[in-house]
């Protein structure tokens, strides 16, 4: 899933118009209480060795953006440091993977990092989930984003990895008390544990907002005078927030630039001992019939729009369809679509009562790539049971709670089921 890009003139415009905002990082710690205008935005760590050594020698690299709509936007930070790569280093061949997602977090990206980023023999990876892994335990964040370290240099002990953390503005209080947002101190601690460096892109933002300078949720007709980050709390606008993210990137690289000392990161003991480097992504053809489940035609539509990360989307053909998997491990999710026609899923553990997921929201009257998981699972045996379920519910009512109108009430008739994968920390039993 490659996307070249060209720095268009309105974004170029924008970035240097913020060039006159670069400010230098304090020297805190990523934990700790300490006035905003110190707190410390780069952890150089073990820096990006393998990478500045290819790009200064003029070699081809891949770089592999990893995280979640934020990372995704098109003429986002993601575009704008990735030019800044190529203008600074002409004598190296670039390659861009879009590997970001909207509205997942690592729990999701640890299962679909080898097909969606290892496949691509990268040099350097960009991991950015810290908004979207928000409400997730730390110890949950550990074991995924621990995962996809040890995944990734496992395969490619070269490949060099920098962790990136955005903000919303549920996080501003946080850094404007001088401490990381509670999933960036949880991702510091593995880039700590493995000497990854890592760029805190919102640190920027806050020494702006607290100098006057910029408001950050707003619309820009209104703060003629003022940088506006986001409309929506979230998502940085274009032409007046991703540049911020871009430009603190570069600065940074400019800081890591003069190590360039190739060297394969070993692997030490793990951080968490139950990390999920054992994340493995199954097709549905392993634990269903064709009785109940039907692959979707390559010419389908669904299909074409979800084949770069679903190569192979089944529908259920009728409520009732299910599927058992028998596995030893520690975890099991789903990786699926939400949408128009997706419905409610029962869930039966080990014989346990059925619990109902359900895979309409308020967000439903588009499809979007998804996934859900079990609740935490002890060490062992499980058996796991997936029923597509029949009962009825009101879309319109949900819908509504995001001011959302069905206009053809034909396209949510049906409650089915889209998966595209089987998610499992463990090995599949027979």
């Amino acid at each position: 899933m490659i996307n070249l890009c060209i720095l268009n003139t309105r974004s170029l415009l924008s970035f240097c118009l913020l060039l006159s905002f670069w400010m230098t990082a304090g020297a805190a710690t990523f934990g700790a209480e300490v006035p905003s205008e110190k707190l410390e935005e780069f952890h150089q760590r073990g820096g990006l060795p393998n990478f500045f050594r290819k790009v200064k020698s003029g070699k081809a690299v891949t770089v592999a953006y990893f995280g979640g709509s934020i990372t995704q936007a098109t003429g986002g930070w993601r575009d704008l440091s990735f030019n800044w790569l190529t203008a600074t280093y002409p004598k190296a061949t670039f390659k861009q993977v879009n590997a970001a997602i909207g509205g997942t977090g690592s729990n999701l990206g640890v299962f679909r990092l080898e097909h969606d980023v290892l496949s691509e023999s990268p040099d350097l990876i960009f991991v950015e989930f810290a908004v979207n892994d928000s409400g997730l335990p730390a110890e949950g964040i550990h074991r995924s984003m621990e995962g996809i370290v040890r995944k990734t240099w496992r395969k490619y002990p070269n490949a060099d990895i920098c962790f990136v953390y955005t903000i919303a503005e549920n996080g501003v209080k946080d850094l404007q008390a001088g401490r990381f947002q509670p999933t960036a101190i949880a991702m510091e601690q593995i880039a700590a544990h493995y000497n990854i460096p890592s760029i805190h892109m919102g640190v920027e933002v806050i020494r702006l907002l607290d100098a006057g300078k910029l408001v950050f949720t707003g619309n820009p007709e209104e703060n003629p005078d003022k940088i506006v980050f986001t409309k929506d709390k979230t998502h940085p606008l274009t032409a007046s927030g991703h540049p911020i993210y871009a430009k603190v990137v570069a600065r940074n690289f400019e800081r890591m630039s003069s190590f360039a000392k190739g060297q394969s990161h070993a692997l030490p003991k793990a951080y968490i001992k139950d990390n999920w480097e054992k994340a493995q992504t199954l097709p549905l053809s392993k634990v269903a019939t064709k009785n109940d489940w039907e692959a979707l035609s390559q010419t389908d539509e669904l299909q074409k729009k979800f084949k770069n990360n679903m190569p192979v989307l089944y529908k259920a053909r009728k409520a009732g369809a299910s599927f058992t998997i028998k596995f030893s491990g520690t975890a099991l999710g789903v990786y699926d679509l939400i949408g128009p026609k997706s419905g409610i899923v029962e869930v039966i553990i080990d014989g346990e009562p059925t619990t109902e997921v359900m895979r309409f929201d308020a967000w439903g009257n588009n499809y979007r790539m998804n996934a859900f998981f079990l609740k935490a699972l002890p060490d062992g045996v499980h058996e796991v049971k997936f029923v597509v379920s029949a009962k009825e519910f009101d879309k319109a009512k949900i819908l509504l709670t995001r001011n959302t109108t069905i206009l053809n009430p034909d396209d949510y008739k049906e409650n089915s089921w889209f998966v595209g994968n089987v998610l499992v920390v463990g090995n599949l039993l027979e």
